[in-house]
């Protein structure tokens, strides 16, 4: 493994997020744009797009990567490029999206185009790893080979891209799922010795996420925004489909699962059309704690906990987080085994 490489790719994406966000959060309140923290008794206004940091940290975090493999006279800088433009085109998807409110369909659908550059690079086999050695291959059949290229990767993209967005709202939590999902996955690339470029996808990512996270965090200074999360879930699939690591990302993400049936359910069986105005009005109370509105509580998994007992939005997302922490320790365990 490139300790080189992991060490530029963590170091560059961490401080460029670092750099850029107090200028980009003064910027976003010159130009008005805030949005409402809803979260908050008064609900204040939080600068938007923090994501853009992140774009622009991956980016050229990786490009540093490629640029010093170059000068080692290592030139195979596709799947590199593919991810950094793989985090692009979905960033460009969450960002039409946060200026212009899409449909979840219409986003979902969008985003599959992130996962053309995957495509046009072809990198590594068509083969899925599973716990105790066993595989799943889809190189005996060219049918077999089309499905996992041209139907599996798209459908891993935007699922991964979608789940991220899906499970955010809260201060913390965007940044926060994905430096925890990242670590993990990491972790299993070093377990599985899979190729470097995984690795270092998931360390830019682990950077760009803490950099986050700190402006972030409650109480939140910027907001991530769908250009950063689906963004950063699209870029985080491209690591997982490189490093042939798709069994264990799908069971490091399984709470956003919750997220993804309540939509189906709630939105396109049920068609409920309270759920998004209730998911955009939490009961706060006066001591800051959150609840949710009275039949909303199965819409989302933090309302789902929040039915439980109220929590205050910091041990809301201490708690989902620690969902995906232990989802993500579970991962790591079956990619020992």
């Amino acid at each position: 493994m490139d300790i080189v490489a992991l060490l530029v790719a963590f170091v560059s994406s961490l401080l460029i997020v670092l750099v850029i966000m107090p200028p980009l959060i003064r910027k976003m309140k010159e130009g008005g744009m805030l949005g409402p923290d809803i979260n908050k008794k008064n609900r204040p206004l939080v600068s938007e797009l923090g994501g853009i940091a992140a774009l622009f940290a991956f980016s050229i975090s990786l490009s540093l990567v490629v640029g010093f493999k170059k000068i080692a006279n290592f030139t195979s800088e596709p799947p590199y490029l593919a991810a950094i433009s793989v985090f692009f085109i979905a960033a460009m998807v969450g960002l039409i999206d946060d200026v212009s409110n899409i449909k979840q369909r219409v986003k979902a659908v969008a985003a599959l185009f992130a996962s053309l550059p995957l495509l046009l690079v072809h990198f590594g086999t068509a083969v899925i790893h599973l716990p105790f050695g066993l595989t799943i291959s889809f190189e005996g059949s060219y049918v077999l080979y089309l499905i996992y290229w041209l139907v599996l990767v798209p459908i891993g993209v935007t699922g991964l891209a979608n789940a991220m967005n899906m499970s955010a709202g809260y201060n913390g939590l965007e940044s926060g799922q994905v430096a925890v999902i990242s670590s993990a996955l990491f972790l299993i690339c070093i377990i599985r010795g899979v190729p470097d470029v995984a690795s270092v996808i998931f360390v830019a990512l682990i950077g760009c996420s803490l950099g986050l996270y700190y402006f972030n965090r409650f109480p939140a200074r910027a907001f991530v925004g769908d250009i950063g999360t689906l963004g950063l879930g699209a870029a985080m699939a491209s690591g997982v489909i490189m490093g042939h690591i798709e069994f264990y990302g799908i069971i490091a993400i399984a709470p956003a699962f919750y997220e993804a049936i309540a939509t189906i359910y709630f939105g396109f069986i049920k068609k409920d059309m309270r759920r998004r105005e209730a998911c955009q009005n939490p009961i706060v109370h006066e001591d800051g704690s959150l609840s949710p509105p009275k039949g909303a509580e199965r819409y989302t998994l933090a309302y789902l906990i929040l039915s439980i007992k109220p929590l205050t939005e910091k041990k809301l997302v201490a708690a989902l987080l620690g969902c995906y922490a232990l989802s993500s320790s579970v991962a790591i365990i079956l990619s020992v085994v």
